[in-house]
Formats: structure tokens, sequence, C-alpha cells
């Protein structure tokens, strides 16, 4: 997209591949930042809010938009944070998730854990459709008659289910492994322990 000029710059605070690497040692467009600095709501050199554009993963997405990325639906502890909450800052948070992963359903009715709200995440985009928030009403007027696949959340999350059925959510114990913080310091979530088969 740059390279078309698409977009005037590109502040990369994480690059994953060779061409991402190639683009940002030629482009001077293509600015190499710290995501320590970057996306760190405490600090001086934030810019996240100030992004036109956020494109993030994730492992769940919620009927209401709520994300998760620290847990998988079966709710194992997969990762870290990072500065994935910082990013919701961003003027327009887009998520680019498969509808499923491994015939589970990635939208669910709730998330397994909630680490960033729904009402800061945007767009859903799947292989399957597209999803606009409905507090987005500037997105869904400027995509009316684009020709995008244009589906409400809940459409994207029968789609799912009518492929892979519904799936029962993980029996968790009482045991809390892991809290879920918000940048401001506040818990927002729990990470229980996953009950062993006996």
């Amino acid at each position: 997209m740059l390279e078309e000029g698409l977009v005037g710059h590109i502040l990369d605070g994480q690059t994953f591949d060779l061409e991402g690497v190639r683009s940002m040692r030629e482009n001077p467009l293509h600015v190499n930042t710290s995501p320590f600095t970057s996306y760190n709501y405490h600090g001086k050199g934030n810019f996240a809010s100030m992004l036109d554009i956020a494109i993030l993963g994730a492992t769940e997405v919620d009927v209401n938009f709520n994300g998760n990325v620290v847990t998988h639906s079966d709710g194992y502890l997969l990762h870290g944070i990072g500065g994935w909450q910082n990013a919701l800052f961003g003027k327009t948070v887009i998520l680019p998730i498969p509808l499923f992963r491994d015939r589970i359903p990635v939208i669910r009715d709730e998330v397994t854990t909630l680490v960033g709200p729904g009402e800061l995440i945007d767009v859903i985009v799947t292989e399957r459709g597209i999803a606009i928030n409905p507090l987005r009403q500037d997105l869904i007027d400027a995509t009316k008659n684009s020709g995008l696949p244009i589906k409400s959340i809940h459409e994207l999350k029968e789609e799912a289910e009518r492929i892979c059925g519904k799936p029962q959510p993980p029996a968790l114990a009482d045991d809390i492994i892991a809290v879920i913080k918000w940048v401001d310091g506040t818990v927002i979530d729990s990470v229980r322990a996953v009950k062993r088969e006996a």
C-alpha cells in the first residue's frame, strides 16, 4: 500500500517478514519505531492514538466486538498482551481474523478473556465477510453500495456455527493464573486454570 501511494507513511513497531525488512531498509517513508515507546500508554513518545488505522490480530471476538488476544477458546493461556491494547486507541481498528480455527468458531457470544472493549474495535474482516461495529455509522455509510461483503457480526457468527457447530465453553477451575489489566492498571478480567480431566 505504501509503495502504491495509498498510505503516506508506515510507522512499524514489529516487522515479521523479509519483505517488510526490505521495505524498511529501502523506503524512508517506512519508519522503524519501538513499541516500547510508540505504543506505551504512559510514554512521552506514544502515538498510538494518532494512528488512522491499526490492524491487529485476535484469538476471539464476541458479538459485542470485545476482543481476546491472550487465551484461545479452550481457555489455555497463549501469551502476553504486548502493545495490543494501546493500538486500540487508533482512529479505526481492524481485526482481520479467520471465521474459525481448527473448526472452532472465532466469533463467540462472549470472549473467553476480555482484553479489549468492543467500543474500541471497529471492523472485523474474515474470509467470509466483514462486520462493522454499529457504533461506527460513518464506516457503515462509507461502505454502502461498495460491493464489499458487509454482514452483521451475528450473521458471521451464525455462519461459522453452521459450518462447525456451536462450541462448548471451556471448563475452568476457580484458580486464577493471570489477570488482565487495562492500560491504566485497572483489572478487567482474570484467566482461570483449565480443569484437568480426571
